[in-house]
């Protein structure tokens, strides 16, 4: 899917990260989110129908990931996906990641920044869907 529709068609925010996978035979990262929505309009306004409860987001075609994460590990709100053209053509995107990492003990949060090069993006259910 196209970046600009999929950030369109989701809404991720007060969402969760929960796992992040690195497939390098398949050349994917995968995030799972608690929940991720699907937005049917300009606007979320709550829209449930669609949830993916433990949703997966797929970056497709990754070949590269750089990480800027403080030696945290990302385990809070999914802050931003926004993602630009990749100047270099080894890819055709860079999605810039960032992620909380909560500190239990003090109860702050730290930002995790992650870069993908990355030729797609996509949606996928728990089961694989």
């Amino acid at each position: 899917m196209d970046p600009s529709q999929f950030i369109r068609s989701v809404y991720m925010g007060d969402r969760t990260c929960k796992s992040i996978v690195i497939d390098g035979w398949k050349a994917e990262v995968r995030l799972q989110l608690d929940c991720i929505s699907r937005v049917r309009g300009d606007t979320w306004n709550y829209y449930r129908d669609e949830d993916l409860p433990d949703g997966i987001i797929v970056l497709e075609g990754a070949k590269k990931i750089e990480w800027d994460s403080n030696n945290r590990i990302p385990n809070d709100a999914m802050i931003a996906l926004p993602f630009e053209p990749c100047p270099t053509q080894e890819t055709k995107y860079i999605f810039h990641i960032e992620i909380a990492s909560g500190d239990e003990k003090t109860g702050e949060f730290t930002p995790v920044r992650i870069s993908i090069l990355a030729n797609g993006i996509a949606l996928q259910s728990r089961n694989g869907t």
